[in-house]
């Protein structure tokens, strides 16, 4: 496989695992009942962790070999971390980001382009 299309697999997985970790960590945030009283409402977001989980790991992997430097690799996830988190709060829970939030989320977008552009 081309360097190029690891990179691009890796942004794509880490992109889905990135979102879904999210998704399942506001999704147990919202869950009404405490894990004593029904341990089996937690089983949804368990899953959900463990695939993004595997996606991240996979993204990691592929993007470290379509790279050759995991410091583009981490910056990449931790910029797509900053992005996404309030787009996904704002979908789920209806909650505008306050102002040092949005800051963060144009900072993250200038941080993503600088990966990838320089």
């Amino acid at each position: 496989m081309k360097k190029e299309y690891y990179t691009l697999v890796a942004l794509m997985l880490m992109i889905f695992g990135e979102a879904l970790s999210i998704y399942s960590e506001l999704y147990s945030s919202r869950l009404p009942q405490s894990f004593a009283q029904d341990p089996i409402i937690f089983l949804k977001p368990m899953i959900l962790i463990t695939i993004a989980g595997l996606c991240l790991v996979l993204s990691y992997w592929m993007g470290y070999r379509g790279t050759g430097n995991i410091w583009i690799v981490t910056v990449a996830s931790l910029t797509l971390l900053l992005i996404l988190e309030p787009i996904i709060i704002f979908i789920m829970l209806r909650q505008v980001p306050a102002r040092g939030a949005a800051i963060g989320f144009v900072l993250g977008a200038l941080g993503l382009i600088a990966t990838v552009a320089l």
